[in-house]
């Protein structure tokens, strides 16, 4: 018993010192353990935090990149509006300069407008005085030649061809500086008038040829411009344009102008005067008083009167010299003025003043002119209502 009990202390003390062995053994291998731990943990941080400098380095350049790309895509930008208001500037400079030609010329252009309305409006008379001017066939009578009258006639004759063909030069001239004339439409416009051309060489009016070949080769020119006008009228002015007898909308000026000449003959005897009206040197009406030009209802075509031309001329020149004949601008012109109180004297009420209109000068009036009566009136007044019979009773 005594042994047994002994084999057994000693057991229990081997394994009791095994499990120390062993539990120090495991405590040195948690320790080994958890030192590689922290070593891991801080490399791994170390890691991290090198990644993250890295990532933060590469960020950094990439935004340096960005920012350098924008900046030179905002000089760009910068440079590229700078073009546009240097382009805009030169626009608008070459605009005004356009503007300013355009004006000079408009104003040019109204001036030899007048100056041709007024050389227009001091031909009337003359133009008027010549329908009494002797005809071709009585003209012999009166240019005698060697008389002062026939050489009149021919410096009369010589200057009008003078001038016929400054005025044909000039426009030749002008014919030749615009380049919105070409030589194939004038050619074409005057071949489709060789049967009037030859016409016309056969009576051997050379000068009605020339006008006639010069009026051929301006038309195309002269309908386009016109027509291209009339629009622009039509659209800035509206209702205002159609005044007069061209009114037609859907229709060009110059294919109006073409209908009313189609049938000629009616304007030109409108046009015609008769010899009788005007009193033309050397005729002299038949004693049965009917004369030829009396039967036929047609005037002479060697008298014209274009008065109804003049007036037109005449009215649109005065309309546009003085605006405030229109009624619209004179009633406009109104509405603009400002009421202006009436200037009353009010010491001058109840009659505590002297009131009068002083009239003006007479103009224009004519004095009184000596009457001669004849002898036998006084008889005739005192033959009036019975005051001769009175006087004779009386002295009875």
């Amino acid at each position: 018993m005594g042994k047994s009990s002994k084999r057994s202390r000693d057991m229990d003390e081997d394994e009791s010192s095994q499990e120390e062995v062993e539990s120090d053994y495991l405590e040195e291998m948690m320790d080994g353990e958890e030192g590689g731990s922290d070593d891991y943990g801080n490399s791994q941080e170390e890691a991290d935090s090198d990644h993250l400098e890295y990532m933060e380095g590469e960020g950094d350049g990439r935004d340096d990149e960005q920012q350098n790309a924008e900046m030179e895509e905002l000089e760009r930008q910068y440079q590229h509006l700078q073009h546009e208001e240097q382009d805009h500037l030169k626009n608008l400079k070459r605009h005004k300069d356009e503007d300013a030609l355009k004006g000079q010329a408009i104003k040019n252009q109204k001036a030899l407008w007048d100056k041709t309305l007024e050389f227009r409006f001091l031909l009337q008379k003359v133009f008027s005085t010549s329908n009494k001017l002797p005809q071709e066939s009585i003209r012999s009578s009166f240019c005698i030649p060697g008389t002062e009258v026939d050489q009149a006639y021919s410096d009369l004759i010589s200057s009008s061809k003078q001038t016929l063909n400054c005025m044909l030069e000039l426009q030749e001239v002008l014919l030749e500086n615009n380049p919105s004339i070409t030589q194939d439409d004038s050619r074409k416009e005057s071949g489709k008038h060789e049967v009037l051309s030859t016409n016309l060489e056969g009576d051997g009016d050379e000068d009605w040829l020339q006008i006639h070949e010069m009026h051929s080769r301006i038309a195309p020119f002269r309908n386009i411009s016109v027509d291209k006008w009339q629009r622009k009228t039509q659209v800035t002015t509206g209702a205002a344009a159609f005044k007069g007898k061209l009114q037609a909308f859907n229709q060009n000026i110059s294919e109006q102008v073409a209908g009313y000449l189609r049938d000629p003959d009616k304007m030109i005897k409108r046009m015609q005067l008769k010899a009788s009206s005007v009193g033309v040197f050397g005729k002299v009406s038949e004693s049965d008083g009917t004369s030829k030009e009396d039967t036929n209802t047609d005037g002479d075509p060697e008298l014209i009167d274009d008065s109804e031309f003049y007036q037109q001329l005449l009215k649109e020149f005065l309309e546009s010299c003085d605006p405030t004949s229109s009624e619209a601008a004179f009633y406009a012109l109104r509405k603009m003025q400002t009421k202006k109180r009436k200037m009353v004297d009010r010491r001058a009420s109840k009659s505590r003043k002297i009131r009068y209109n002083v009239h003006e000068k007479i103009a224009n009036f004519m004095a009184p002119v000596p009457m001669v009566l004849p002898a036998m009136a006084p008889k005739l007044f005192e033959n009036l209502f019975g005051l001769g019979n009175r006087k004779s009773t009386s002295a009875a």
